[in-house]
């Protein structure tokens, strides 16, 4: 799967089909020759995922085999469903701009926080060494005052955030130094100190208290 399949615009098909008047999301989706393909893909590989791919980033690439320690059977069902999948948008000639939108709508369930994010542009792209980035682009149209788009917004930050270290030895080695921890929750103030505490399998209480000490130092 090319990495376009991760270049997301948070724009709904209604905004789209103004822009270009004749909707070719309705013209193909009620084509019943795309109907029928695309049931036959979903039967196929067991879709759709009972979640939105493009806010569950990181369980779809573990579904297509391209995260964590994948089995050679989730690899192998990745490879043939992006090869299946490019058929059927390129026998449908499926813009490329709009591959995110089908495709989010024949693997996973999609979301209305999704649609209702207005403009925001949405993109995930793999850096040379592997590994996967997320960014957020505003436009000037989207509503910062909706707070459905604010909590998409950070679902979203929450989803790519990396986990917090946990508390390491001093050099003493005679007590754990929580300034790690701490200096992660400043940077990632979207995650609760109970969130924190469960990632890094520590009691939220403690956590608070050592924060606390931290800040009163100094």
């Amino acid at each position: 799967m090319t990495q376009g399949i991760f270049l997301m615009k948070a724009e709904s098909s209604e905004s789209k089909a103004r822009v270009t008047g004749l909707s070719l999301w309705e013209r193909v989706n009620t084509d019943p020759r795309f109907v029928a393909a695309k049931r036959e893909l979903q039967i196929r590989y067991g879709l759709p995922l009972p979640y939105d791919i493009r806010l569950n980033h990181q369980q779809w690439l573990g579904w297509q085999g391209r995260a964590g320690k994948p089995s050679e059977q989730a690899i192998k069902r990745g490879k043939a469903f992006a090869k299946d999948l490019r058929a059927l948008l390129k026998k449908f000639e499926v813009p490329e701009a709009w591959h995110p939108d089908f495709i989010a709508e024949i693997a996973g369930t999609p979301s209305e926080a999704f649609s209702e994010a207005g403009s925001l542009r949405i993109n995930y792209y793999q850096t040379e060494n592997g590994d996967w980035k997320w960014e957020c682009i505003i436009t000037p149209e989207t509503n910062l005052r909706n707070p459905r788009t604010l909590a998409f917004i950070q679902s979203q930050q929450k989803e790519f955030a990396p986990p917090p270290p946990k508390p390491v030895r001093s050099q003493r080695g005679l007590r754990l130094d929580w300034r790690p921890v701490y200096e992660w929750h400043q940077r990632y103030p979207m995650f609760s100190i109970e969130e924190v505490a469960a990632k890094i399998e520590y009691d939220p209480a403690t956590v608070r208290r050592k924060f606390r000490e931290i800040e009163q130092s100094g």
